[in-house]
């Protein structure tokens, strides 16, 4: 971070120049002067001078907001290139949701790891839209999920697919719905449960028309439950009578966990696959995505 700013920073943090002084390993007198000379470049107070220390003004604040911005971009990117050197020495960081751990992700991963036992690793679990927009930050190498539906041409990333699956809906034993008929009639009487679903914070990496979809998929009028672990989405079924929208590849390990399957979508087959960026891939990268998709095809 500039001096100046840290100057200011600290400071703003110690409240007493003497005390951020002491910090900064640098004399009150440097230190009063800095700041001076910053206030003098912005046309304004920054500091209320007290008997007992300073305090920040209204203009402090605004530019205390700013400083702190800047320090945390800064640090993001020292960790963004630290972690840099650390995928070209052989780190893989991967994003899966927990349905594809399940059915074969874990299993490629305890692959790899017999075959690179000196490759780090760093596992991210969520859903498609976060995923992708770590991927196109550099903050993964690679994620499996859906197919996405209207990316931004300019984030360059390609799609490898594995398989198609079909969506179910489940609920806890005993839900009223397991005794009726018209089930699509009557399901909307019931909240919704979407496991990780995708936030509107994500919807930068898709075109103004991929945007709208999303917002048109996210205005929902009936109650609605949004859990970011798969694990305590199957405890609020089993407590309440929300329906679960889901993937059918894991029915059986559903049944396991005690939920009932309500409905399968005979009709509509989604894509699952890879997505990568477009471009050249570390030796271990491309290991982990040819036993992902050995995984989940065989």
């Amino acid at each position: 971070m500039d001096k100046q700013y840290r100057y200011f920073y600290e400071v703003a943090r110690q409240g007493s120049i003497k005390a951020a002084a002491d910090k900064l390993y640098i004399s009150q007198p440097s230190l009063t002067t800095a700041i001076k000379k910053l206030e003098e470049q912005l046309g304004t107070d920054l500091f209320i001078r007290k008997s007992k220390g300073v305090e920040l003004t209204e203009y402090g604040w605004v530019y205390f907001r700013y400083v702190q911005e800047v320090q945390e971009k800064h640090t993001q990117m020292i960790h963004q290139l630290s972690d840099m050197k650390l995928r070209s020495g052989g780190k893989v960081k991967l994003g899966v949701g927990e349905a594809w751990w399940k059915c074969f992700a874990a299993k490629a991963v305890e692959d790899f790891a017999k075959h690179y036992p000196s490759s780090s690793m760093h596992i991210e679990f969520g859903n498609g839209l976060s995923m992708l927009h770590h991927l196109v930050n550099d903050d993964i190498d690679l994620f499996i999920g859906h197919e996405i539906n209207g990316i931004n041409n300019r984030y360059r990333v390609r799609f490898i697919p594995l398989f198609q699956e079909r969506e179910a809906w489940y609920v806890r034993p005993n839900h009223p719905l397991l005794k009726k008929d018209e089930l699509e009639q009557r399901a909307e009487d019931y909240p919704l449960l979407k496991v990780t679903p995708d936030h509107a914070r994500h919807g930068d990496v898709l075109t103004e028309e991929g945007a709208e979809l999303f917002t048109v998929a996210a205005q929902e009028t009936r109650v609605i439950y949004e859990l970011d672990s798969l694990s305590a989405s199957i405890d609020m079924v089993k407590m309440s009578n929300a329906i679960m929208p889901y993937t059918s590849k894991i029915a059986e390990l559903l049944r396991e966990e005690g939920l009932e399957q309500l409905w399968l979508n005979e009709e509509q087959l989604g894509q699952v696959g890879i997505y990568t960026k477009v471009g050249t891939l570390t030796e271990p990268t491309t290991a982990l995505i040819d036993l992902i998709t050995k995984k989940a095809r065989g």
